[in-house]
């Protein structure tokens, strides 16, 4: 069976991915952000610095556990001291500062914003695919008067 690829199935995999990546930039900001700005907040910069869930007021989750695996692009930037007493605690490295206030820093992103965001685009893409024929006529007949 053939399938055939249009201009509906093109915008809405466009809509689907745009969403997909607003709701990965909320997590990097409201999840794993919070965590990264609290250790910068706290200068635990060194292994001596190091801070725990608790001193940095942050509330251990799920999504925090699985982001701080082992091979993350979280672990990139955030370490665990290498004593064996130390663990749970965490710093970031001070060559590794700027990195971290890249990648997981800038402005805050809140819920309101990111429902705000994925309703103006579920918006643009559902007036895009309703006036799809009416804009493909008007082009046709633009072009057609040549």
């Amino acid at each position: 069976m053939q399938q055939i690829i249009t201009s509906d199935t093109v915008l809405q995999g466009m809509f689907i991915g745009m969403i997909f990546a607003v709701l990965c930039v909320a997590y990097n900001k409201l999840v794993i952000g919070k965590f990264v700005k609290a250790l910068i907040k706290a200068e635990a910069v060194h292994p001596a610095f190091a801070k725990s869930f608790a001193q940095l007021n942050v509330k251990k989750n799920v999504f925090l556990t699985v982001a701080l695996r082992g091979g993350s692009s979280l672990r990139k930037v955030v370490c665990e001291p290498e004593d064996e007493d130390r663990k749970g605690y965490f710093y970031i490295p001070e060559d590794k500062l700027y990195r971290a206030g890249r990648i997981y820093g800038g402005k805050d992103v809140d819920l309101l914003l990111v429902a705000a965001v994925i309703l103006v685009l579920f918006i643009f893409f559902t007036v895009l695919l309703l006036y799809m024929p009416v804009i493909w006529a008007q082009i046709d007949t633009f072009f057609g008067l040549f």
